[in-house]
C-alpha cells in the first residue's frame, strides 16, 4: 500500500509541478505583451484549482478518503466543482501556448484554431451531449454503493477513480466555462441553463438520498466505523449525512451560481444590462382614458393645422 500510494502520489504532484511550469511560462509572455489578458484573476484561478487538486489527489484525502465517506465526498467535490471550473478560468490552453515553442505549441494553436485532425478528434469528443452524459455518468459511478468497495481500499481503481472524474468534469464545464479551445459553435444560454441544470438534479437527489437514508447505504464504511477504523468518532449514519449533505448543499451552491454567471454573461455580450423602452411607450394612445380617444385625433389634427400655419 504505501509503495503504490507513493508511486501515485509523486505522479499526481508532478503533473501538478508541470502544470505550474508551463502555465507560469506563458502567463509571464503573455502578460508582457498582452496584460490584459495575463491578469492576476487568472492566476488566482489557477492557485485555487491547484489547490483543491492537491488535497484531492496528491494530499491528505486520496488516503483520508478510505476511512470516511464524508472524505470522499469531499474529494469529489474539489475535484469536480471547484478544480475542474477553475482551471478553465485561468485559460490554460491558450496561456501554455504562449510559453512553447515549435512542434507543441503548434498543436496547441492548431487545436485552439480547430484546423488538423487532433482537434478533429477532440471536437468529437467534446460534443456538449457526450460530455453531458460522461460527467453524468462518472458521478453517478463515483456515489454507486455497488462501485464504492472498487474505488476504495488498496485497489490501482481507487488513486485512477479521481483522475477520471476529473476528466469528466474538464468535460463538462468546457462548455459552461467557454474559455477552452473553440470546437464548437457556442451553445446559447438557454441551452446552457438547461445543461447545467440536468446535472444539479441528479446531484441533489443523490445528495439528499445519501444524507437522510436511515440505514448504512456504503457497507464498506459500515464495517469501519463498527470496528472503530474511521479516522472520527462518528457514527456510520452520521458520516453518511454529513457526506451527503456535502454533494447537497455544495453542490447545489455551484451549479446554482453557474446559472447565474451564464446570465450576466448573456447580459454582458449583448449589452442588455441597462432597461431599454420600446419606442413610443409613452404615447398619448397608450395613456388615454376609454371612450376619450377622439380627443387624441382632434388634437393631432389640431397639431397639423398649426403647421401648415
Amino acid at each position: 500500500m504505501d509503495t503504490q500510494f507513493t508511486i501515485w502520489q509523486a505522479s499526481a504532484a508532478a503533473a501538478l509541478l508541470l502544470l505550474v511550469a508551463l502555465y507560469g511560462r506563458g502567463w509571464r509572455r503573455l502578460h508582457r505583451a498582452l496584460p490584459t489578458l495575463a491578469t492576476g484573476a487568472r492566476l488566482v484561478a489557477l492557485s485555487g484549482a491547484l489547490l483543491a487538486l492537491t488535497l484531492a489527489l496528491v494530499w491528505p484525502l486520496p488516503i483520508w478518503s478510505n476511512y470516511l465517506l464524508t472524505l470522499r465526498s469531499l474529494q469529489k467535490v474539489l475535484i469536480a466543482m471547484v478544480a475542474a471550473p477553475l482551471l478553465w478560468l485561468s485559460c490554460p490552453v491558450q496561456t501554455i501556448a504562449w510559453g512553447l515553442r515549435g512542434p507543441a505549441r503548434r498543436a496547441l494553436v492548431a487545436l485552439h484554431r480547430g484546423r488538423d485532425p487532433l482537434s478533429r478528434g477532440a471536437r468529437a469528443l467534446t460534443r456538449p451531449l457526450f460530455c453531458w452524459f460522461a460527467f453524468l455518468g462518472a458521478f453517478l459511478f463515483w456515489h454507486d454503493p455497488q462501485a464504492v468497495p472498487f474505488m476504495v481500499g488498496t485497489s490501482w481503481f481507487h488513486f485512477v477513480a479521481p483522475w477520471l472524474l476529473l476528466g469528466a468534469a474538464l468535460l463538462f464545464w468546457w462548455h459552461v466555462v467557454d474559455t477552452g479551445p473553440r470546437l464548437h459553435t457556442r451553445l446559447p444560454a438557454w441551452v446552457l441553463i438547461v445543461y447545467v441544470i440536468a446535472v444539479e438534479i441528479p446531484n441533489m437527489v443523490a445528495g439528499v438520498t445519501i444524507a437522510f437514508s436511515g440505514a448504512p447505504l456504503y457497507g464498506y464504511y459500515a464495517t469501519l466505523h463498527a470496528q472503530g477504523r474511521a479516522l472520527l468518532p462518528l457514527t456510520a449514519i452520521t458520516d453518511q449525512m454529513t457526506g451527503g449533505a456535502i454533494v447537497w448543499v455544495f453542490g447545489s451552491l455551484v451549479y446554482i451560481g453557474s446559472i447565474v454567471a451564464v446570465l450576466h454573461r448573456l447580459f454582458r455580450r449583448d449589452g442588455s444590462t441597462a432597461p431599454h423602452p420600446l419606442a413610443g411607450w409613452d404615447a398619448n394612445e397608450k395613456f388615454i382614458a376609454p371612450g376619450l380617444e377622439q380627443r387624441v385625433v382632434q388634437n393631432r389634427l389640431r397639431n397639423i393645422d398649426l403647421s401648415h400655419h
